[in-house]
């Protein structure tokens, strides 16, 4: 389960940062997490997180049915009904860590710069030297996010099998070690 979980906040870790990436500053300004935030929106970072989601909960399903080998389609089912839901639900947590580390990276006169115009015109901005320090940092924030997605994907992972277990019991389920 550790590789599979580790795939999973990797991909969802590269899923946002390619929709909302920024660049490096000292200290954490709130306007500039206020800023982060806004730019997250307008990149729809939480609808490619539900995406990315989307695209890892069958494999999330099959390691629970794999663990529940006669009882595949209640492990399905609650996988579907019950674990996926929740996963989403927390989706907003993700969104805010990544405009945390948006804020640590960028400052605010930087995350001023970057207009709904610049985000649509990919190749205008790039061309900035803010696209440039984009370029040049995405490395880092690609590193600090997936160490953060990987924090937040096991804690949520874990919490929602955590909540869940009874009902996983009671449809004679084992929860995945």
């Amino acid at each position: 389960m550790q590789c599979s979980m580790l795939r999973f906040v990797t991909a969802l870790a590269l899923a946002f940062l390619l929709g909302t990436s920024l660049a490096k500053a000292q200290e954490i300004d709130p306007q500039a997490v206020e800023l982060s935030r806004k730019i997250a929106a307008l990149t729809n970072a939480q609808a490619t997180g539900d995406q990315v989601l989307s695209l890892i909960m069958p494999q999330l399903t099959e390691l629970v049915v794999r663990a529940n080998p006669g009882k595949e389609a209640d492990a399905r089912t609650i996988m579907d009904q019950k674990v996926a839901p929740a996963m989403r639900e927390m989706l907003p947590e993700m969104v805010e860590m990544t405009a945390q580390i948006y804020a640590r990276h960028f400052t605010v006169g930087e995350l001023t710069q970057l207009t709904v115009g610049e985000l649509t015109q990919l190749t205008e901005f790039y061309g900035t030297p803010l696209g440039q320090k984009l370029i040049q940092t995405q490395p880092a924030l690609i590193a600090e996010a997936g160490q953060a997605g990987q924090q937040w994907a096991i804690k949520v992972m874990q919490k929602v099998l955590q909540d869940l277990a009874p009902e996983f019991q009671q449809r004679g389920l084992q929860v995945p070690a």
